[in-house]
């Protein structure tokens, strides 16, 4: 089993008006707060010289930070648990 890692732990706040994890990031903009989740999808072996195909998701608008960050991870898990090892997470720039 493994230890609970809290939010504040897994995001760190850049600025007043952004924060960002290894999963995405929250961003504050026209007042309220979304989330941007970037990831690659590999493709099938038909072409394995193909680079992974890439996404990108905006998620919200949300009232809180809070709020956004949850999207962000719930989405994560969604994708993963979906695609499995195919989905690769992008660092956020």
């Amino acid at each position: 089993m493994s230890k609970h890692v809290s939010r504040k732990q897994r995001w760190a706040r850049d600025s007043a008006t952004q924060y960002t994890s290894n999963l995405g990031k929250v961003v504050y903009t026209k007042k309220a707060w979304f989330g941007l989740l970037e990831y690659r999808l590999r493709m099938p072996p038909a072409n394995e010289s193909e680079l992974p195909e890439s996404h990108s998701a905006c998620l919200g608008p949300f009232k809180r930070p809070r709020n956004a960050m949850v999207a962000v991870e719930r989405e994560a898990t969604l994708l993963r648990n979906r695609h499995g090892a195919d989905m690769l997470s992008t660092e956020p720039k």
